[in-house]
């Protein structure tokens, strides 16, 4: 399900695309860096060993987003 607040992240590399933010919030939700953080996972083929990596990246990605 979708929150109004979602914000849109233009990932070429994990091929997503999601809406622009027009909310008020100044943060990602969790629920915004997990999704990303697994495209990230998924684009890189499923490889293991690299979810703290993943998850940085989109917090530093979605964080620039929100700025």
């Amino acid at each position: 399900m979708k929150e109004v607040a979602d914000i849109v992240v233009a990932m070429p590399l994990a091929g997503v695309i999601w809406e622009k933010y027009t909310g008020s919030r100044t943060f990602p939700t969790h629920n915004e860096l997990a999704q990303l953080a697994f495209s990230l996972y998924e684009s890189r083929g499923r490889q293991d060993g690299h979810n703290i990596e993943d998850w940085l990246r989109a917090e530093q990605e979605l964080v620039r987003r929100y700025a």
